[in-house]
């Protein structure tokens, strides 16, 4: 791997502070030391100056007690060639020039002591002396030494006696203030040339050093931690110690990544395997199932709620419960329909309904939901899920036909009961008749006997319809039915099973009624109910089956016995699929009430329960009275 100063954002960031935190470092520094530098540099040549002039004035008063005129004036033009000095001038008391380096000020009169040099502070005393920058009338800034040169008695000759002229003139000399500054600035230039260097240098040496222990190995980390959370699971940093440098935090940084991702790696597998399992799980049950947050939110659904629906399992995960199950854009109107999630929220423990669910292709299917809230504990507190078990009445519908054949197995005793007395006189009619004809009798004898064997093998062939009629399994078109035939036809099927169980049967029927619906399943319905009626007299009883017109328009079926009842906790349980409970103690699918309830309301009927503990229940059914009916909507 290869990192550069542009390629690490890191490395390009960690340059960019330290060389601008060493560049206002050295900036400091140098605002701060060159003008100590300079200070130091003026004092050295104010004390140079001084000294200078100190030496110039006692040349100078050499000269000038020997009376030295022209000397006198060749040391000044002398001392004012010289590098660094811009003027040398010799005043008398009176402030006018006497010498010049500059002759054109020869014979001008200066200004005073305070104007002449303000900041030297000299009050024209004996051998006064001072220094001071300023800027001359000329535009030349200059470092201005003045000496007040004081009288001698060796001078007395001359200048009169020192009490009276205490003061023989004063000694001016400009240095140029330039040279000073040219140096001062130079001196920082160079100054700040080494030190850029110098910064460059430990910038590059520490980038170097910053580089290979900090940034490779991070960005290596970096990527390795990316990886891993675009699912590479097995990826590691595997920083080894360096060779030179030993161990350091970065490499602790990443032995101790790559442990933690160990372990990330074993908890997310067993995650996967674990949820895994649990999809598998509720997969594997026969019903639909989902899983709801409190936001409309499915969390989780099986392959069977899936199926139901018409829709893979990333369409209905994550999507809104209401968009998968019934096909809209917004939650279902509570009002209108029983919402688990809303019954729930109001603190229902478990919610029980009916609803009717959408195929993806828009076809609609009755389904039964059970629902139940489920509490989980989150980082973010308690949360609150709904979980919904959807059976599909349809397929239950087709498991209608086993039912249906599981009840007719229930009827193979009174069935071989009805067929056995016609075979066995189809049998003595067959004797008698062989006997005749050996014996020679009377023709007519015979044909009593024959039809004797047909009205028998009727019999049979009769007894075979009822239970084809059964048997048959229902169309999805509706036909005529005369109620009172059929009816009579199941009592006549389960006429042994009465009497094995001391059940009474009675049958009442107003005349002719006929509904439309299928034929095998209204008697189906019958007889259930009527089996079921069976059931709850263990020790035998009363059961009555009446057809009448109770209302305008309708056809009423009523199966009355006169049994133990059903009570109060399981009235609303009866017609729940796969729920079953007899007081003689047998077993049942729990499909029968279920069904003919379904069968019922297919044909636009309905059915009712009436019952009291210890006296006996009353199924009543209504459908529309097809004489009265013509033009029912019916399937």
């Amino acid at each position: 791997m290869t990192i550069s100063i542009f390629g690490s954002r890191l490395g390009g960031r960690v340059l960019v502070v330290m060389a601008s935190v060493l560049g206002v470092t050295s900036l400091l520094f140098l605002a701060l030391f060159v003008p100590i530098y300079q200070r130091d540099l003026i004092g050295e040549r104010r004390q140079v100056a001084a000294e200078l002039t100190s030496m110039l004035q006692i040349s100078l008063e050499n000269a000038m007690l020997k009376r030295d005129i022209p000397g006198l004036s060749g040391i000044v033009d002398r001392l004012g060639a010289r590098s660094g000095v811009e003027d040398v001038m010799i005043l008398n008391p009176d402030g006018e020039v006497r010498f010049s380096s500059a002759k054109g000020l020869l014979g001008t009169k200066l200004a005073g002591l305070a104007e002449l040099c303000p900041d030297c502070g000299l009050t024209g005393r004996t051998n006064e002396s001072g220094q001071a920058f300023l800027m001359r009338s000329d535009g030349i800034e200059v470092l201005r030494s003045v000496n007040v040169v004081g009288n001698r008695e060796p001078c007395g000759e001359c200048h009169g006696s020192v009490a009276e002229h205490p003061v023989n003139g004063l000694l001016v000399v400009d240095y140029r203030a330039n040279d000073l500054k040219v140096r001062a600035v130079g001196n920082a230039i160079l100054l700040m040339v080494a030190g850029v260097v110098v910064l460059g240098m430990a910038l590059a040496a520490t980038y170097l050093v910053l580089r290979r222990r900090v940034l490779v190995p991070v960005q290596h980390l970096a990527a390795t931690s990316a990886a891993f959370a675009a699912g590479d699971y097995g990826a590691r940093a595997k920083l080894a110690a360096d060779a030179r440098w030993g161990d350091d935090e970065i490499t602790d940084l990443g032995q101790a990544h790559d442990r933690m991702a160990e372990r990330l790696e074993t908890t997310i597998r067993d995650l996967e395997r674990k949820e895994h399992f649990q999809q598998a799980l509720i997969d594997a049950v026969p019903d639909g199932i989902r899983v709801i947050d409190e936001d409309f939110r499915v969390v989780a659904a099986n392959a069977e709620f899936c199926r139901q629906v018409g829709r893979s399992h990333g369409e209905v995960v994550g999507a809104p419960c209401y968009r998968s199950s019934h096909g809209r854009d917004a939650p279902c109107v509570p009002t209108l329909v029983i919402c688990p999630l809303a019954e729930v929220a109001k603190g229902v423990t478990s919610v029980k309904c009916n609803h009717t669910h959408t195929h993806r292709d828009g076809a609609g299917f009755m389904v039964d939901v059970v629902a139940a809230p489920l509490t989980i504990e989150t980082p973010a507190g308690s949360r609150r899920l709904l979980v919904e078990s959807i059976r599909d009445l349809s397929r239950a519908m087709d498991a209608s036909q086993e039912q249906r054949l599981a009840e007719i197995g229930q009827l193979a005793t009174g069935v071989a009961h009805e067929i056995y007395n016609p075979l066995t006189s189809v049998r003595l009619g067959l004797r008698a008749i062989g006997k005749a004809e050996e014996q020679g009798a009377d023709p007519a004898v015979m044909r009593d006997y024959i039809d004797m064997v047909n009205a028998e093998i009727d019999r049979c062939i009769d007894i075979t319809e009822r239970m084809l009629q059964l048997s048959r399994p229902p169309g999805d078109q509706a036909e005529l039915v005369d109620v009172a035939p059929a009816i009579r036809d199941v009592i006549s099927l389960l006429r042994f099973d009465a009497e094995q169980r001391q059940v009474n049967v009675g049958f009442d029927a107003a005349e002719a009624p006929r509904v439309l619906a299928s034929q095998s399943e209204l008697r189906m319905v019958v007889l259930n109910l009527m089996q079921n009626a069976f059931h709850a007299m263990p020790h035998g009883g009363q059961l009555r089956v009446s057809v009448t017109r109770p209302l305008p328009g309708k056809i009423g079926i009523a199966v009355s016995d006169s049994g133990v009842g059903i009570r109060a906790d399981h009235m609303a349980k009866i017609f729940y699929p796969f729920w079953s409970w007899r007081s003689d103690g047998s077993t049942g699918s729990g499909l029968g009430l279920a069904i003919s309830k379904a069968v019922i309301e297919r044909w636009q009927g309905e059915i009712k329960v009436e019952s009291e503990v210890g006296k006996g229940t009353t199924f009543a059914i209504l459908l529309p009275d097809a004489d009265r009916n013509p033009q029912a909507d019916l399937p």
